[in-house]
């Protein structure tokens, strides 16, 4: 068998600190403005959440960051200077504390393994969604149809759902609306079903996490912009901050987030049925 030419570039990219964390166009998908059908697929590295849940830090340092600490309670220099504002504002009510903890606080985006009706030959792709948003209303679909005994995700059983997408602000193309169809189908034919759900890419090799000196060097450069590379649009924070003396804060309060649970039971969290 052939060396696959696409994977050692994939491998390559993964490995220039320039490129990780920024997913190619075979990766993920984004939906057409109008009507799209679309079939959430099960994910064979976690079949039991096909919903991945990943914490980003957007624009420190000119850079993107998957958060260490809150996707696997490490160290995080970026959290420890996010928290320190956040401290900062609760004491003093310094507006522009918040506005430092606001910009480097982690955001959780939610990816999908869907298959777009009509691009089947592109194979399984990630959807990027909302987590409070359409994420919610795909949670809320999917409960619905699992009360009556339906797993929409199944490839023989399941059901697809119909996506009406229409500009919203600043003209990004955002669901308006989520429908199930109104029978069953399976996600392709048997003789094809084990090819087509190994065209997933696993979501850790799409995002990979840099090295704490990396988040270390991009914290520094939004902590001193006058050292710092004029192409971070994150930089200018109007105080400096240290990681001496911070005092941890529960960024998760609203947001319970368990890679590994059960379908179920990450239902009941999300849509507040537990």
């Amino acid at each position: 068998m052939a060396i696959n030419l696409d994977k050692i570039n994939g491998a390559l990219d993964r490995l220039d600190p320039t490129k990780r964390n920024s997913a190619t166009s075979t990766d993920v998908v984004k939906l057409e403005e109008g009507e799209n059908v679309i079939r959430i697929t099960p994910y064979k590295f976690d079949p039991d959440m096909p919903f991945q849940e990943l914490h980003f830090h957007y624009a420190v340092g000119g850079k993107t960051f998957l958060c260490p600490k809150r996707m696997k309670q490490e160290d995080c220099p970026i959290c420890d200077m996010a928290t320190e504002a956040w401290n900062e504002f609760t004491s003093t009510n310094e507006e522009s504390s918040k506005d430092v903890f606001k910009k480097l606080v982690a955001t959780l985006r939610v990816f999908i393994p869907i298959v777009v009706r009509g691009q089947e030959s592109e194979g399984i792709r990630w959807w990027a969604v909302s987590p409070r948003t359409t994420y919610k209303e795909i949670l809320t679909q999917v409960k619905n149809a699992m009360s009556q005994g339906i797993d929409i995700t199944d490839p023989t059983t399941g059901m697809d759902l119909i996506v009406q997408v229409k500009k919203g602000f600043n003209d990004w193309l955002v669901p308006e609306s989520i429908n199930l169809a109104l029978k069953p189908s399976p996600l392709t034919n048997s003789e094809s079903l084990n090819d087509l759900l190994d065209t997933i890419t696993d979501i850790n090799e799409v995002y990979s996490f840099r090295e704490t000196s990396e988040l270390t060097a991009a914290i520094n450069s939004f902590a001193n912009p006058s050292d710092a590379s004029r192409e971070d649009s994150s930089a200018g924070s109007v105080k400096s901050y240290t990681s001496t003396g911070v005092r941890d804060i529960d960024f998760a309060a609203t947001e319970k987030s368990s890679l590994k649970k059960s379908v179920s039971d990450k239902l009941d969290e999300v849509v507040g049925l537990s």
